[in-house]
């Protein structure tokens, strides 16, 4: 099966601020492991494909930083003259590929904590998108009302009998009552953000619900640079998702993250038993609880606070309560 991996690399990562900037945004960082999230994206995929199968999606402002942290073939790396969210970047990608091929999307920068049963649950999607004409995406069962997230509607039912399930509907980001009642309903998962399909599969849906991205990238004769300029900025779930018939879904069992704030983060790692974390060369927890604290290299002390997150980052730092941080992509100092 000639399968392509597509990793999505243009992200600026505003809500990883301090650490996270425009210059050098969060998947080309260390945040889960010794290795930046970019590297760990494209290590963990190799048991699926050669290393000519991957291309990575990126902006030209990041070029450098993809060059010098992934051995890729230069010709493989795609850099946006700007960016124009996920609907653009997936169709510049698969412009570069065969109708036959089938394509896994995967964005740079997530945490996966069980590699073999990821690569299982892309393998399945793979196979079943080059016997169907279907667009795969994975599901993740949500263990909290997640405002932050997308949603994924199936039948619960089907699921149980089921690997892999027709979708009924995508949903935008929830508000937190709504996100209870998708929890208590058992019909929605976290929509993910990876895309399974064939490329003449997605480029039909791109003529059919995105005309003016598909004559873009797949009709000769138009500079991309320039047409980069009017192109909308629209992200997949918007322009294809949620309106394409052909939408499947397989439920992705291996400990997700999408580490998209601090909070999510903070989730991650191991906490003592006041539920404080600190990766800084010393600390000092003072009737201090569920307090995560980021800061390679510092001396802190927190006395008598409670779920508070604090970030250090050279001469920026970042004190905000834990539970907020979706918020500091909107905070603006660069």
């Amino acid at each position: 099966m000639p399968t392509k991996i597509l990793v999505l690399a243009g992200g600026f990562g505003t809500r990883f601020w301090p650490k996270s900037t425009k210059d050098k945004p969060k998947q080309f960082l260390r945040i889960t492991s010794d290795r930046t999230m970019i590297q760990e994206t494209v290590n963990r995929i190799c048991p699926l494909v050669d290393q000519d199968d991957i291309y990575v999606v990126s902006s030209e402002n990041h070029s450098n930083h993809v060059l010098d942290q992934l051995a890729i073939f230069k010709d493989h790396l795609l850099l946006e003259p700007e960016g124009k969210n996920t609907a653009s970047a997936i169709a510049f990608g698969i412009s570069q590929l065969d109708p036959e091929d089938i394509v896994i999307v995967i964005p740079s920068d997530h945490y996966i904590r069980d590699e073999d049963v990821y690569i299982d649950v892309l393998r399945k999607s793979a196979d079943f998108a080059l016997h169907h004409d279907a667009i795969v995406t994975i599901g993740i069962k949500p263990d909290k009302p997640e405002t932050g997230y997308g949603y994924i509607e199936v039948d619960k039912s089907i699921l149980r009998r089921n690997d892999i399930v027709p979708v009924k509907r995508f949903h935008e980001k929830p508000n937190l009552e709504t996100a209870y009642h998708y929890i208590e309903s058992g019909n929605f998962f976290w929509n993910a953000g990876i895309f399974i399909f064939k490329v003449s599969v997605m480029k039909s849906a791109y003529k059919e619900f995105l005309p003016d991205i598909y004559k873009v990238f797949f009709e000769s004769g138009i500079d991309l640079k320039s047409a980069y300029k009017s192109i909308e900025s629209i992200s997949i779930d918007y322009g294809i998702m949620e309106k394409a018939k052909n939408i499947f879904m397989i439920r992705g069992d291996f400990g997700w993250s999408d580490v998209g704030s601090w909070d999510a983060l903070y989730d991650l790692v191991e906490k003592d038993a006041n539920g404080n974390y600190s990766d800084a060369k010393s600390t000092v927890f003072r009737d201090a609880k569920n307090c995560g604290i980021f800061a390679e290299g510092k001396i802190i002390a927190i006395s008598h606070l409670e779920d508070v997150i604090v970030v250090v980052e050279g001469d920026r730092i970042l004190v905000t309560k834990r539970g907020t941080t979706q918020d500091v992509k909107n905070i603006r100092v660069d």
